[in-house]
């Protein structure tokens, strides 16, 4: 999937949340468990308006390309995200590539 990333907003390894230039979000994750959990841990408050899953071939991990609209309450989801346990998220991505 071909993206035009205006600024970085967020990023650990694995996860990126990213404004665009069309000023929509999108939420980068590498590996389907991870983004299951970030799904799961943001699902209550914020819903993705898409999803585009990229997939280079069978030993690298899926990216998920969530989108939300350009009226975000941004700073919102990124306090989210800081709480996701960083530690978790590198041990799901290691098991898992």
């Amino acid at each position: 999937m071909q993206i035009s990333v205006k600024k970085v907003l967020f990023e650990i390894p694995h996860i990126q949340l990213a404004q665009l230039e069309s000023d929509e979000y999108c939420l980068i994750v590498e590996d389907t468990e991870l983004n299951d959990l970030v799904e799961d841990f943001l699902w209550d408050e914020y819903v993705y308006e898409s999803t585009f899953v990229s997939s280079e071939g069978r030993d690298k991990p899926a990216i998920y390309f969530n989108t939300f609209g350009a009226g975000l309450p941004v700073e919102g989801l990124i306090e989210r995200l800081r709480a996701i346990n960083q530690v978790e998220v590198e041990s799901i991505f290691r098991k898992n590539n």
